[in-house]
């Protein structure tokens, strides 16, 4: 074969594998990496942008619209949960934070870093690919290690670590966790931004602001909170203060800094999460009295602005024509509209719909809670002024992201359990369609699912939530059936009509839920993954009592409130019918040194309580299905909240239906607690004391005990 022949076909042969992968959604052979952008707002309802139908009276969004216009607009775009820190960890981990340790409401300040080092996340799959990575903006993903120590929390004073810098970035700066919340400082990489006293490694210099920044002020002050209250206590700790009006601009100018001081020639991925619109609604000055919608309309303003700063950036550095930019939020707007004290209030008098004609919003299971805006821009790549019904998830953008890059996800047992690629949808590709299906996920827990049109709510909080909590949403807390396509704002309940399609759905959770995977539908006898009960090693030495209470105890055991009756392999507890008093179970101990042995069962109780009487003291054991915690408590003569915990071990993730062991050894002032393969310790004089009472107390529904022993 002629050379000049070779060579032309071999060049073909290039043309048609490069157009069959620009096809597939791939990157041409020799197409540059591209940049890429998410920007992830907080609380940002679906008509909150005039893209998405606000009118042009009350708000502006230019920025947005012409994400919009250059780009791709997603009418259907959700999040995985109708609060922020479990969208969050799915955005970046692929994974629905449900299957985590986190199963209602969000992180707290104090908490540690939720997202496993060594997981896959979006900056780890970029860096593979040869990115520089940065996370700017709102974090609220925790920051260090948990240890089992009474009442643990993350020490501002010290090294934030393991955080952001352990999980795939190069670089963070960021407010902790909520615009308003208590610590009312930034962190940079592994510090607190500025930190001036603290426990800082000899030599090491950490960088602050200038002294007379007009974006820092002295202190921050109660009233500086998201939740203003009188006597409200502010974090203390030696370094700048954040200004509520001037965070906006911080961390914008941070974020455009970080993308200007990037090599030209190598891609970078910026997570970018802006405080805006969360409350405390604090838009800068020359922003005040903008909108005719009041100050939260100013303050969308404000999220705007941000999002056109970061755009003109990406202009100014010659970067935007190879830049994929993703923006949405991460739940919907607050909608309390019999709040009057609400600046969202005021804004949706004033005639701005903050989640369009959807029902509810922050914190709720309806479509208010998680539909919300979501645009794409890539010049070149994504046709402009495009738009589509079809759906998609934020959980899906770490599987886009990755397929962009041409880097390979794990296999789904591994991470990324439930991300999805969307790159030929975001392409507008011929056929192209969106997720067949969605797992969302409300505040207090409650699950529903959505196929095509139609969407099941379970109705069934997560059952730690308080009991005040399940009262106060009571339509939220029972099944139902909604065809969303006709019917968006959920109004009709088409239960009764179509019970095959609740049969339908019912089954589609149960199989994603127990399979532990979406990616691939798990099979339809597929088992939940079980904390299976260990055996405990044998103790040496004969048990001086062996109690197996499969049948009623005689005395000298004592039921003193609640229905004890034996059956099941167990002796079972629930409380009196219509009492809120715990099922009550005594027997008297004669223990000073040596161990206590049971079985227990938390079918569908909310927690456990093993409380010991000690000479005048006592102190107890409380065991939830995520939680153990050993608490002195208090005198007869101090008030009940005189008591002290002592130590914690949370993360047990105990099931319903299995009989768990539990062990407590004790050794003069140290107690060792064992709760299946969990272990913890406490130390206290209390525990030194001879025991002389036990009582087990069994909080809602049903719980079971059997096999008890003690021995010295």
């Amino acid at each position: 074969m002629p050379r000049v022949f070779r060579l032309s076909l071999l060049v073909s042969l290039l043309a048609v594998v490069s157009s069959d992968a620009t096809a597939r959604g791939a990157l041409p052979v020799a197409a540059p990496k591209p940049n890429i952008l998410v920007i992830l707002a907080d609380d940002y309802g679906y008509g909150s942008a005039g893209c998405y139908g606000a009118e042009a009276r009350l708000i502006q969004t230019p920025s947005l619209d012409r994400l919009a216009r250059e780009g791709r607009k997603f009418t259907d775009g959700n999040t995985t949960s109708s609060v922020c820190s479990p969208t969050r960890y799915s955005l970046l981990t692929g994974r629905y934070c449900w299957r985590t340790s986190l199963k209602h409401e969000v992180l707290g300040t104090f908490s540690p870093l939720h997202i496993e080092p060594g997981r896959v996340t979006l900056a780890s799959v970029a860096k593979k690919q040869g990115y520089h990575t940065a996370a700017v903006g709102k974090w609220h993903l925790g920051y260090g290690r948990e240890q089992d120590v009474p009442k643990w929390r993350t020490d501002y004073t010290g090294e934030l670590s393991p955080g952001p810098l352990d999980v795939g970035f190069d670089y963070h700066f960021s407010v902790p966790s909520n615009h308003g919340d208590l610590t009312g400082v930034y962190v940079e990489n592994r510090y607190v931004y500025g930190l001036r006293s603290g426990r800082i490694p000899r030599g090491l210099t950490l960088p602050g602001p200038d002294r007379d920044s007009e974006d820092f002020q002295a202190a921050y002050r109660p009233e500086d909170l998201e939740n203003a209250k009188e006597g409200a206590r502010v974090l203390e700790v030696d370094a700048p203060r954040r200004k509520n009006t001037r965070v906006m601009k911080v961390l914008t100018d941070k974020a455009s800094s970080w993308i200007e001081a990037q090599p030209k020639d190598e891609p970078f991925l910026l997570y970018f999460t802006p405080v805006a619109v969360h409350s405390p609604v604090t838009p800068d000055r020359d922003l005040q009295g903008s909108s005719a919608a009041g100050t939260y309309g100013d303050w969308i303003h404000e999220l705007d602005r941000s999002v056109g700063r970061i755009l003109e950036t990406l202009d100014r550095t010659g970067r935007a024509e190879n830049t994929l930019v993703l923006f949405t939020s991460d739940n919907g707007g607050v909608f309390k509209p019999n709040n009057p004290r609400l600046l969202q209030t005021a804004a949706f008098e004033a005639g701005l719909r903050i989640n369009g004609a959807l029902r509810g919003g922050k914190h709720d299971v309806w479509e208010g809670g998680f539909k919300v805006p979501f645009l794409a821009r890539w010049p070149g790549r994504i046709p402009a002024g495009t738009s589509t019904g079809e759906p998609v998830s934020v959980v899906d953008i770490l599987a886009t992201v990755a397929e962009v890059l041409g880097e390979p996800l794990p296999p789904s047992h591994v991470g990324a359990e439930d991300s999805r690629s969307f790159l030929p949808l975001l392409l507008d590709q011929k056929g192209a369609r969106g997720r067949e299906d969605l797992i969302v996920h409300s505040a207090n827990g409650t699950f529903a699912i959505r196929k095509g049109p139609w969407k099941w709510i379970e109705g069934v909080p997560f059952e730690e939530v308080a009991d005040s909590a399940r009262k106060s949403h009571p339509d939220q807390s029972r099944p139902q059936l909604y065809h969303t396509g006709e019917d968006p704002a959920e109004t009709r309940d088409l239960s009764d009509q179509h019970p095959e399609v609740v049969s339908e759905l019912r089954d589609l959770l149960r199989r994603y839920r127990d399979g532990g995977t979406s990616r691939q539908l798990p099979p339809s006898d597929v088992q939940p993954a079980r904390n299976a009960p260990v055996t405990l090693p044998a103790r040496s030495g004969p048990w001086a009592r062996e109690e197996s209470l499969q049948t009623i105890p005689s005395k000298p055991w004592l039921v003193s409130a609640g229905d004890w009756t034996p059956e099941r392999h167990g002796f079972w507890a629930s409380p009196a019918s219509g009492s809120e008093k715990p099922a009550s179970l005594h027997t008297p101990l004669d223990l000073r040194n040596g161990t206590l042995e049971c079985l227990f069962n938390l079918n569908g109780a909310k927690r456990m309580a093993l409380r010991f009487s000690a000479g005048e003291a006592s102190f107890r054991l409380v065991i939830s299905r995520t939680t153990a915690t050993l608490t002195k408590n208090p005198s007869k003569d101090q008030p009940s909240a005189a008591s002290e915990d002592l130590a914690e071990k949370r993360g047990l993730q105990l099931d319903k239906d299995q009989w768990y062991p539990l062990r407590l050894t004790f050794d003069g002032e140290r107690l060792g607690v064992q709760i299946n393969q969990a272990r913890f310790e406490g130390a206290h004089p209390v525990f030194a004391q001879p025991k002389t009472g036990l009582d087990f107390l069994v909080f809602g529904a049903s719980a079971g005990l059997r096999d008890f022993k003690v021995g010295p």
